[in-house]
């Protein structure tokens, strides 16, 4: 940096800039730590104002992530993702070199809402089978699904162990289902407080949001399977779509 314009910039800006630059040169890859609050202000001798200052603006520029109860660490590039293929997110994982886990938070079987009976082309207060997941790869999570599947297709769906199954493997397998093409909607949010703890990350996390419907061959006709919303972290990878003129 040179020391001129060092001179003019507040004192936050210098750490943000020494430490960006050190991201962007690759002395400092994905992964590393940053120093701890307490460090910074030794080291630069600054407030733990000015220290707290010039992570957040890393933070805020996407140099770094925040995780509850780990030191802040530098964003690794994200493998990318084409919106071209239904996946799993098991297959995901696995195609990124990954190994992948899941937690399951519920797994129930339940009344149809008003939106899900007209999403699955249900009978009204039919049965479905609704579960919540958390996926990891490499042990860090990836993102927290919500997905409901019509339980007259998939009965005693619930006797599964979705803790170690893919659930598209269960649906193609078990059931028979050829998995055909996925409608999907995708926006950017800040994380829920719910979602943040499930993620481990903070409130201000940005967020890969995404509401789709799957569809499937089931007696030789193609139907509504799935109705799923998903919470992507996209520090662990980045969807790209391709997109064709004409």
């Amino acid at each position: 940096m040179d020391h001129n314009t060092e001179k003019h910039l507040p004192k936050y800006a210098v750490i943000e800039q020494d430490f960006a630059e050190k991201i962007d040169s690759g002395e400092l890859p994905g992964g590393s730590e940053l120093p701890s609050e307490s460090d910074l202000m030794e080291l630069y001798q600054v407030s733990r104002v000015t220290a707290r200052r010039a992570i957040d603006e890393l933070y805020h520029h996407g140099y770094i992530e925040k995780m509850q109860g780990r030191r802040t660490r530098v964003k690794g590039r994200a493998p990318l993702q084409e919106l071209t293929s239904v996946y799993s997110y098991t297959e995901e994982i696995l195609r990124h070199g990954m190994t992948p886990s899941r937690k399951v938070i519920t797994a129930q079987i339940r009344i149809c809402t008003q939106e899900e009976c007209a999403l699955l082309k249900l009978p009204k207060a039919d049965p479905v089978f609704h579960m919540e997941r958390i996926y990891y790869a490499d042990g860090l999570p990836l993102c927290l699904t919500q997905t409901t599947l019509p339980y007259r297709i998939f009965q005693d769906i619930e006797s599964c162990d979705f803790k170690e199954q893919s659930l598209y493997h269960v649906l193609e397998t078990d059931y028979g289902v050829t998995i055909t093409n996925t409608s999907l909607k995708l926006k950017a949010v800040s994380s829920p407080g719910s979602v943040a703890r499930y993620l481990d990350v903070d409130d201000s996390t940005p967020l890969l949001y995404s509401t789709g419907l799957t569809y499937g061959i089931c007696q030789n006709a193609e139907i509504p399977i799935e109705v799923f919303t998903s919470y992507y972290l996209t520090t662990r990878f980045e969807y790209t779509l391709v997109q064709k003129r004409g």
